[in-house]
């Protein structure tokens, strides 16, 4: 178990954009028996993480280009985890998010702090008007997670992916701006 200092835990976590160095945690991380319960994590070197990092340009982010783009979720000075936004359609302003927390940072609150601060990054930043999150049925902490943020639920996909050779049934949420903006009182 990770010990946190006294400071309330929500004023601790951070995120912040992926360098090319972070993909020695992101293997580490990847290889957890926790971090691949629920999902199909495909194989990858650390040379092809990296490659994958140093493509990543925040700045795209902000100016309605780019796919997919990565932030490192920080708790005190420690890294913890990861979130990951693929933009599947700017012209429609479409997204999904993706995300993980290490082991011994696991079920302690991190995650809805950091999906906040990164749905609040991205709604007043870009022109993205539509997140959406897949997790798997039976994760029971992702999707209330999910439900903590403020994404619905809008389906049940069936056999949605493979993992380790079993057909795994998905949950699909999703959250609009407006939905967002709502919860949170923001302006955008």
């Amino acid at each position: 178990m990770v010990h946190l200092e006294a400071r309330p835990l929500s004023h601790q976590i951070a995120l912040r954009p992926v360098c090319a160095a972070d993909s020695v945690l992101l293997d580490r991380w990847r290889l957890e028996p926790s971090v691949r319960r629920h999902q199909p994590l495909s194989e990858a070197s650390v040379a092809q993480l990296q490659a994958d990092l140093a493509r990543q340009d925040m700045a795209d982010l902000y100016l309605g280009r780019g796919d997919k783009f990565q932030w490192i979720i920080s708790v005190g000075s420690q890294p913890a985890g990861w979130v990951t936004l693929v933009v599947t359609n700017w012209a429609h302003g479409l997204a999904e998010i993706g995300y993980a927390l290490s082991t011994p940072f696991q079920r302690q609150g991190i995650m809805p702090v950091a999906l906040r601060d990164l749905l609040t990054l991205v709604f007043q930043r870009t022109q993205l008007r539509r997140i959406e999150a897949r997790c798997s049925v039976k994760n029971v902490g992702s999707y209330r997670v999910l439900e903590k943020v403020g994404f619905r639920r809008e389906g049940h996909l069936r056999a949605y992916f493979l993992l380790e050779g079993r057909a795994v049934d998905n949950y699909l949420y999703a959250v609009l701006r407006s939905d967002f903006t709502g919860i949170q009182g923001l302006r955008i």
